[in-house]
């Protein structure tokens, strides 16, 4: 598997990078951060370093003179299409007019787009992704076999860790295809249920589960879809499920699926997605950019349009919001056991400065990624437009 670990102006005061203070003092400072957010919540802390390498994160009152940032879990993208970027900006239309398989307005470009044209756009989203302090996103990719290679070559070097979800090129693929998807793929990302042939989806989430690789599909986006059929394929998690029943809810969470859901993409289709009852149910939740063509890859923007849809409900706190996009994320992966809820110095870790004195409102409100100061990577600091220490 591949896992390693516009813009709100605001009246502000320059606050300047990690980086440019560490070249002007010509060394680092040791330490940064005043808060940490944990599975817990918020809470004082701070990371000790010694030059680019974090050698602990520490909970507890940070020194006086520590750097003003929040230390995240890095960002978890649960769901993305980033290789029809090539196809931005997408065109008015219904789900089925502009990513419905085999000739939506998505396809039709991924037929007609050039690679140069592709892998620059693969590029250009990578770069989105990263410097919105994500450390790990997972992509359903179109094109078959040949897609989810190209993927690979595409993927610059040095870029936050990706899983790659194949799904055969097809309706009538053989046996064989779904085979050497899951040789080269963390596992297999389908459209919707009613975009396949039921036996073929079966075959592939079997072979998915005996190879212990990752089984999805997208659910009740926009059209309400048979709960029982799509759990019958046993998914380790569920994308969507806007046109979900409060019972469909109930089996899901049951049968421990998670769902992964995109506010933007959903919202572009005058879709709204409910958070809450989601949350209400007991469901593990995550949340994703979804298409490149309709949503940068940003987990900051994101988690403002997932704030926008909760903020009428008092239980969803800005810590209940930002956990989906770290924890959350996370335990939607936890399953097939690839990603741990911890938060030390071992682990992906996003720095975002804060200007005032409440870290996770400023998250789910104004923070860009021009807030995203550093991350942590291997224990190392690294620049997030550069990726390098």
């Amino acid at each position: 598997m591949s896992v390693v670990p516009p813009f709100v102006q605001v009246e502000r005061q320059t606050i300047r990078p990690l980086s440019a203070i560490c070249a002007a003092r010509k060394m680092r400072p040791n330490h940064i951060g005043r808060w940490l957010f944990t599975p817990d919540g918020i809470t004082d802390g701070y990371l000790s370093i010694e030059g680019s390498a974090v050698t602990e994160v520490v909970s507890g009152a940070p020194p006086s003179d520590s750097r003003k940032a929040l230390i995240l879990p890095g960002f978890v993208n649960a769901h993305t299409h980033i290789g029809d970027s090539v196809g931005y900006p997408a065109p008015k239309g219904s789900v089925r007019e502009i990513v419905g398989p085999p000739d939506g307005y998505k396809f039709r470009i991924l037929t007609s787009a050039t690679k140069e044209q592709k892998k620059k756009a693969i590029k250009e989203a990578v770069n989105a992704i990263a410097s919105s302090g994500t450390a790990l996103f997972v992509d359903f990719r179109e094109e078959g076999i040949e897609g989810v290679k190209f993927f690979k070559t595409a993927i610059p070097k040095g870029a936050p860790d990706s899983i790659v979800l194949g799904r055969p090129a097809g309706k009538g693929s053989p046996d064989t295809e779904i085979e050497e998807l899951l040789r080269a793929s963390d596992g297999i990302g389908m459209s919707a249920l009613s975009d396949w042939p039921l036996d073929l989806l079966q075959k592939a989430s079997a072979r998915a589960r005996a190879m212990r690789k990752l089984f999805s599909l997208h659910a009740s986006e926009a059209v309400h879809e048979d709960i029982d059929t799509i759990l019958d394929l046993k998914p380790s998690f569920v994308i969507h499920m806007v046109l979900a029943t409060d019972d469909d809810l109930i089996k899901c969470r049951d049968a421990g699926v998670p769902v992964v859901v995109c506010p933007r993409a959903n919202e572009f289709f005058g879709l709204r997605p409910d958070i809450p009852r989601l949350v209400r149910h007991g469901l593990t939740v995550g949340l994703g950019t979804d298409n490149g063509m309709i949503s940068r890859p940003d987990m900051l923007l994101e988690l403002q349009a997932a704030y926008r849809l909760c903020r009428a409900d008092p239980k969803m706190t800005p810590s209940e919001i930002v956990y989906l996009a770290t924890f959350g994320g996370h335990k939607v992966l936890n399953a097939e056991g690839k990603i741990t809820t911890e938060i030390s110095q071992t682990q992906a870790l996003t720095v975002v400065d804060i200007r005032g004195e409440d870290p996770l409102k400023e998250v789910v409100t104004t923070s860009s990624s021009d807030s995203v100061s550093a991350i942590i990577r291997g224990g190392r600091i690294r620049r997030p437009r550069t990726w390098r220490e």
